[in-house]
């Protein structure tokens, strides 16, 4: 019953968000997309399905937030490529009695930073004038709370943008909406995220605004009830069916004579849209304090690939360990050929580091 009614909200807010088509390269603070979880980063860059008291995965389905992460702190941080570099940071309570229907209420204030390094700054003749730096931040308050026990949770992220380059400067505030479920028995996890409804407050350029970069995902993860395996399959995008690109220049795709995209089979691209969609990922949990994680990113293997060599664009992996009292990720993920980027995250209970007084 219970799973019946999360299905109807899952369906009822992926029709009203259906209008908000947005995809990239037609919005602004992109770097809201890029992952702050290193098991999110493993798991195919964005994962939104298991709700088991990892906070770095709240930053994506703030219906993660509930008891079980509790005066919990994540760090999180990426060595981007050409001197690129973002960070996060966020800390969890649950205030007993304050969420509706009486129920508790978990929080969590978090920020985000990317910087871009030093640029050299040049007139249009080409003469240099100095230098200029880029950056952009937000900050993020969190909520989430059970409707019913702890199966079906609910949550929202209110997010504060402000981005810096050169002398333009810009503001904005979005808002995640999110839900998820957790079968009795533990095993069936399914979880959905409205992210990036939102704004620009303060434009680049007056008279100029820009969409934030709108997005609908939907997850699920099955644990087998005798195997050490965790299956799950995120579906990402699902504002927009279409998300196939024809390169001008690709002659495999394009007839260079008319400009007219070469006839393919239906059945082929019909299956081609689908999987631009999917994400599946693996994790295996070995044991409570060390896991494998898989994932395989079909939509960003046809963005980023070289034509003839593929190489293992879309593939990612990583693990993540219990060490004393922290709990450490890694996360390889392949964006080209021949370049991969590595992403750290540690989690902590800060109870673990002390004693109530009885």
């Amino acid at each position: 019953m219970r799973l019946r009614y999360f299905t109807l909200l899952v369906f009822f807010v992926s029709s009203a968000t259906g209008a908000f088509a947005q995809i990239g390269g037609t919005s602004t603070y992109n770097f809201l997309e890029l992952p702050v979880s290193a098991r999110a980063v493993a798991l195919g860059g964005t994962f939104v399905s298991v709700r088991d008291g990892d906070l770095s995965l709240a930053a994506s389905n703030p219906s993660f937030l509930d008891s079980t992460v509790n005066n919990h702190a994540i760090i999180g941080y990426v060595p981007f490529f050409a001197g690129i570099n973002y960070d996060y940071f966020s800390i969890a309570h649950t205030i007993n009695g304050f969420g509706f229907l009486g129920r508790s209420g978990t929080f969590d204030a978090g920020v985000k930073y990317i910087n871009y390094g030093t640029f050299t700054q040049a007139d249009y003749a080409g003469n240099i004038t100095g230098q200029f730096t880029a950056a952009e931040y937000m900050y993020n308050i969190g909520y989430g709370q059970p409707i019913k026990d702890s199966t079906i949770n609910v949550g929202a992220n209110l997010k504060g943008i402000y981005s810096h380059e050169a002398t333009y400067t810009s503001s904005g505030i979005g808002l995640d909406l999110s839900g998820s479920y957790i079968s009795p028995n533990k095993r069936f996890f399914l979880g959905m995220v409205v992210q990036n409804i939102g704004t620009q407050l303060k434009d680049y350029t007056t008279g100029d605004p820009e969409p934030l970069p709108f997005d609908v995902q939907i997850g699920f993860a099955a644990k087998l009830a005798h195997a050490p395996f965790r299956l799950g399959v995120t579906a990402d995008h699902l504002q927009k069916w279409d998300l196939t690109y024809l390169d001008p220049t690709d002659t495999q795709t394009v007839n260079q004579l008319t400009g007219q995209a070469v006839p393919t089979n239906n059945l082929g691209n019909f299956a081609d849209k689908v999987m631009r969609h999917l994400i599946p990922n693996l994790e295996v949990v070995l044991s409570k304090n060390f896991m494998l994680r898989f994932a395989y990113n079909y939509e960003m293997r046809k963005e980023l690939e070289l034509s003839g060599r593929q190489g293992l664009v879309g593939f990612s992996g990583g693990f993540g360990i219990r060490i004393y009292k922290f709990h450490l990720s890694y996360a390889l993920s392949s964006y080209y050929l021949g370049a991969a980027t590595s992403t750290f995250s540690m989690g902590l209970s800060l109870d673990d580091f002390y004693t109530r007084k009885t």
